[in-house]
């Protein structure tokens, strides 16, 4: 029996590398269009960058492709099998289905393991140095901050957008409106507009030096009044990129082992907050109390988002599982040497499992409960459907 395993458990990892490999192929080639292009026209970054942030998006391209893969390896695998006759063979020599699919299913099962470790440690490692790298290609030229035609938000506080600019540096009609925080709701604190801006940059500062003309500035004052400044030059105005990328890290940048770590903390300053909110109320200003109630509302935001990433990550890892339960039996009723026929219902298999995923992220509003269901709902299905299936085929 260990030449069939072989035989079968080669036949569909074979496959799976083959099917792997064009699909990355196909969606690496999309990630660096998108997100290298503008880099590479307008500012001219060396190539070298590209075969980096390739290496970077592989791990979280192979999230997707791999289970997709595999699927299509074990439908073809297995109708190849069924439509020559080999698996009927199998099954003479006194073999039950579950026996002949055992290999295809330890396939499975190690390349769960593989996604479970690229969803939760890889790809979010590779995401985090991607956007690193991206970021370090503009902080090169950092005048490259404000390009024309951009509402930029990167600023702490601020939306800063360009109208144009020449070849020479120079940027016109400079619009910058300065908030009160980064929330929805933030007050309007200022607004400035400068016709033409002079742009000098201060590496060791890490501050952009910006010699208005021209400019016009309005600013609300602690009485209320709105003060209104007009002047024929202004300089130096500094804003400072430093700490542009000094964010809190999205669940989706963090990995399995620091997932723990990171709800802890949001308990704790939850808690803290909490506390603070209690005891002393009526000490507070009606602002203090508002900005209190919506940080305990985010840190409970942030413990929600990182407990369904983590029901995310699992589910997809399973996907390989549950596409070998799914895939031995289907690919074994198809019973067709075409290989489009294979293609096409792992199209479907895949379309259905990651669309049902994918709404899942959809509906972030409603309950924790809810979206941890649906998120588990593509495995429930595949298993029990693949079950079903399996017992159809064991007694044919």
């Amino acid at each position: 029996m260990r030449i069939a395993d072989r035989y079968i458990g080669w036949q569909v990892l074979y496959g799976t590398i083959f099917g792997v490999t064009l699909l990355t192929v196909v969606l690496i080639l999309g990630q660096v269009f998108k997100q290298i292009r503008p880099l590479l026209v307008e500012q001219a970054v060396p190539l070298d960058l590209i075969g980096r942030f390739v290496l970077l998006i592989l791990p979280f391209s192979l999230m997707f492709t791999l289970p997709w893969g595999f699927l299509a390896s074990t439908l073809l695998s297995f109708g190849r099998l069924s439509s020559h006759n080999e698996l009927l063979g199998l099954r003479m020599a006194g073999l039950s289905l579950t026996r002949v699919a055992l290999p295809a299913i330890m396939v499975g099962a190690a390349l769960s393991g593989l996604c479970w470790w690229l969803t939760g440690t890889a790809a979010p490692i590779a995401k985090e140095k991607s956007r690193d790298l991206l970021y370090d290609a503009v902080k090169a030229d950092p005048r490259a901050l404000l390009d024309p035609g951009v509402m930029h938000s990167r600023f702490a506080n601020r939306r800063v957008y360009v109208e144009r600019k020449d070849e020479e540096g120079i940027l016109y009609g400079l619009h910058i409106v300065e908030f009160s925080s980064e929330r929805r709701d933030a007050k309007v604190l200022g607004y400035m507009y400068s016709e033409a801006v002079d742009l000098y940059v201060n590496a060791e500062e890490k501050q952009l030096r910006l010699k208005l003309t021209n400019p016009y500035i309005e600013r609300a004052a602690k009485d209320g009044e709105l003060l209104i400044v007009e002047a024929g030059e202004l300089e130096p105005v500094l804003i400072d990129f430093s700490g542009t990328r000094k964010k809190r890290h999205k669940p989706s940048d963090i990995t399995n082992a620091n997932i723990p770590a990171a709800i802890e903390r949001s308990k704790q300053e939850e808690a803290t907050l909490s506390k603070e909110l209690a005891e002393g109320p009526e000490d507070l200003t009606q602002e203090h109390l508002d900005e209190l109630v919506y940080t305990v509302r985010k840190e409970q935001r942030r413990q929600k988002e990182l407990h369904i990433e983590l029901h995310k990550r699992r589910s997809i890892s399973m996907a390989c599982l549950s596409f070998a339960i799914i895939g031995i039996p289907l690919g074994i009723s198809a019973r067709r040497r075409e290989t489009s026929n294979g293609l096409l219902l792992s199209l479907l298999v895949a379309a259905t499992y990651f669309g049902i995923l994918l709404f899942a992220q959809k509906i972030e509003e409603a309950p924790e409960s809810t979206i941890v269901t649906v998120l588990w709902l593509p495995n429930i299905l595949c298993l029990l459907l693949g079950i079903w299936l399996f017992r159809r085929a064991s007694f044919r």
